[in-house]
């Protein structure tokens, strides 16, 4: 029954907009550890910082679902969100995307993929409670 679960109904990109929205400064942290848990072999974080830095920020993290790369990243204090289509290691298309268009075209990509991830799909069930 759990695999039968309509993640894209229950409004995951709205609980990543209402997260979003909660807290601007603090979202590209918290997206990075949404996705690390839910796709860790698929995600990429950066951290900005040196070797003798206490505190390492989240500068960009990457996401690749099947033809789809997805990165957001801090711009100057801004998040900067951008997709990209790569078929056999070639970039077809990159494009900017407003941040409710981005979280709306990952989130279709990540339940997709959680309908047959376990650990997606624990994951998404855990941005939903």
């Amino acid at each position: 029954m759990d695999s039968e679960i309509d993640f894209s109904s229950l409004g995951v990109a709205g609980a990543l907009s209402q997260m979003y929205r909660q807290d601007t400064q603090g979202f590209l942290p918290l997206i990075a550890v949404f996705l690390e848990g839910a796709l860790p072999a698929e995600t990429r974080v950066e951290r900005a910082g040196g070797l003798f830095r206490k505190t390492k920020p989240v500068v960009r993290v990457t996401t690749t679902i099947g033809e789809n790369i997805y990165v957001i990243e801090d711009s100057r204090g801004a998040l900067a969100t951008r997709r990209e289509k790569v078929v056999r290691g070639i970039r077809l298309k990159s494009e900017e995307l407003a941040i409710h268009q981005w979280l709306g075209a990952l989130s279709e990509d990540v339940a997709e993929r959680a309908a047959s991830d376990e650990a997606a799909m624990a994951a998404m069930r855990r941005l939903l409670e």
